[in-house]
């Protein structure tokens, strides 16, 4: 899978592709992108799979993404833009059932 390393060019932190939903929570001070991510999952916006650009891997997000029924795995870079690469990317997707 391809991932667009960069948010859409008005800013938005929030936007969607054919395939996923995209969030950036790439700048925020902790907690707020735990607190954002999960803001939006319980709040049911999210169709299908939910990619998050984050700054550094979200260890203390796993237990709660579990407790919510959400899997998750880490999506390589493949953009080749060094900066790009540095980031992390979270693609999350609710559990069948």
């Amino acid at each position: 899978m391809s991932c667009d390393c960069t948010p859409p060019e008005d800013g938005m932190r929030l936007w969607r592709t054919p395939d996923s939903t995209h969030l950036d929570v790439r700048g925020l001070d902790p907690p707020e992108p735990m607190v954002t991510i999960l803001r939006l999952i319980d709040g049911g916006e999210v169709q299908g799979e939910l990619i998050v650009h984050l700054d550094r891997e979200p260890i203390f997000l796993y237990p709660e993404l579990d407790d919510r029924g959400w899997a998750h795995e880490i999506v390589p870079a493949t953009c080749g833009d060094a900066a790009c690469e540095e980031d992390v990317k979270l693609r999350l997707m609710r559990w069948a059932g």
